[in-house]
């Protein structure tokens, strides 16, 4: 028998047991190291301050104060800010209405238009300590500008151009002739470019459908090549003659501008660790 051939074997083998314990062991420290969040967190200078806070009233009239009830505690029992912070968002809504046929067309968006900014700070005290809770407790208000108030414009008697170019964009207003176009009938370019006012002579008008007697039943249809011609014409109709009713006697427009405050409790501890709370949506009346 080889005995140094068994003996290199037996050697081999136990060195590839050797180094698999040892990739196993360094797998396992690394493991440990990378999943240990708690050890991250609870090292000094990592642990943020907690907070909860509530707002019991989420509707507010623009120029009044909104009330609040906070609660904070910190492992390291220090606090170097304390403060209330919000963005805004404009929230718009439009509805146009064809009284004729009663073809309604909204449209809703939101925007930012106010990034988070700090709107009030608050000074820590310890005789706001709660003995009950285990925190430091705050009820307090902070304002709401009158520049967010809400505007609504519903349904006037008399048409201002101006205002109404300044209330509804060009490009809504567009987007209404766009989307009313299949919904009108012969009757309908008829009264819009004939009858109440002469945008089109009757001959070039009539030429533009086609005409179809099904029973006692006749049928006026728009000729394929005549679409275009068409909505040219529409564009040059005021843009109040779409949205006239006769017979209330009003221009049937709703258009309403209000704001959202999306409001934050912020928080730095003495180790100049920042946490912020969770969202509080307030509407502005």
């Amino acid at each position: 028998m080889n005995t140094k051939k068994l003996f290199n074997t037996i050697s081999a083998g136990n060195f590839l047991k050797f180094l698999v314990m040892v990739v196993s062991v360094l797998l396992l420290k690394t493991s440990c190291t990378i999943n240990d969040p708690v050890a991250d967190i609870s090292s000094p200078g990592y642990m943020a301050a907690s907070i909860y806070w509530d707002v019991p009233v989420t509707n507010v009239s623009a120029g009044n104060e909104v009330t609040f009830y906070a609660e904070y505690w910190s492992v390291d029992n220090s606090y170097n800010y304390l403060g209330v912070w919000y963005n805004v968002n404009k929230n718009l809504k439009y509805k146009l209405t064809y009284p004729p046929n009663g073809y309604t067309f909204t449209l809703d968006s939101s925007s930012l238009v106010r990034e988070l900014l700090e709107i009030k700070t608050f000074q820590h005290s310890e005789s706001n300590y709660d003995t009950e809770n285990k925190a430091f407790v705050i009820e307090d208000n902070f304002p709401v500008s009158y520049t967010l108030s809400s505007l609504e414009y519903k349904n006037p008697i008399s048409y201002n151009q101006e205002q109404f170019n300044q209330l509804i964009p060009e490009h809504v207003r567009a987007q209404f002739v766009n989307n009313l176009f299949p919904q009108l009938i012969y009757q309908d370019f008829r009264t819009l470019l004939v009858t109440d006012r002469q945008i089109v002579d009757n001959e070039i008008f009539e030429e533009y459908f086609d005409t179809e007697i099904i029973g006692e039943e006749t049928f006026r249809t728009i000729k394929p090549e005549a679409a275009s011609a068409l909505r040219s014409h529409l564009n040059e109709v005021p843009f109040s003659a779409f949205i006239y009713n006769k017979n209330r006697q009003y221009y049937a427009v709703e258009f309403t501008q209000g704001y959202q405050l999306n409001a934050r409790f912020r928080i730095v501890n003495g180790n100049d660790v920042e946490n912020l709370s969770e969202v509080k949506t307030i509407t502005v009346l």
